[in-house]
């Protein structure tokens, strides 16, 4: 059993690289929808890390804050973030009025023209308040900047939505519902 929060961060960075990422590198195969065996999973995190149990992927899986992960019955997966095709087995839902996305300001003049890419994963990932989208994108600058979307407007003009919780997907987004919020 792994002990420290140290550790558990370690091991939720791996399965997010083995589940979203890189199944293949690991001997694993995801069914359409992201799962796989949790018996599976265990066997290549105590490849890994040696001393590792099902206790401690359920405590991931409880304790990320931005959810992840998604365990039914003996199986578990990324819920979103893939860079390998998985099919979403949610419906699209009517957003909020506003939905943010924070990046690179090297990226501004390109997703104003351009509208938002998933670029290197499966669906653009949006925040629902600026200060998330600001975290997300000091992930990719120090100074990042913030656009709205004007979700539900882009809604009713045919953009599905799909709300994983605490992040909001979608496939792609206009250029003509994004505003700049700051930068």
């Amino acid at each position: 059993m792994i002990g420290s929060t140290d550790r558990l961060v370690g091991l939720s960075k791996f399965m997010s690289l083995v589940l979203r990422h890189k199944p293949e590198n690991f001997g694993l195969k995801l069914d359409p929808f992201g799962f796989v065996d949790m018996s599976d999973l265990l066997e290549v995190l105590q490849n890994r890390y040696g001393n590792v149990d099902l206790s401690d992927i359920e405590r991931v899986v409880k304790n990320c804050p931005k959810r992840r992960f998604e365990i039914k019955g003996e199986k578990i997966r990324a819920r979103y973030g893939h860079s390998v095709a998985v099919e979403l087995d949610t419906e699209p839902s009517e957003p909020s009025e506003y939905l943010y996305h924070g990046t690179s300001p090297a990226m501004k003049n390109v997703i104003l023209s351009e509208g938002l890419r998933p670029m290197r994963r499966r669906y653009v990932h949006l925040s629902k308040t600026k200060e998330e989208a600001f975290q997300v994108g000091r992930r990719k600058s120090k100074n990042p900047v913030v656009f709205a979307v004007k979700a539900k407007e882009a809604f009713k003009s045919g953009t599905r939505f799909y709300d994983m919780g605490v992040t909001v997907l979608a496939e792609f987004v206009p250029g003509e519902f994004i505003e700049l919020v700051n930068g």
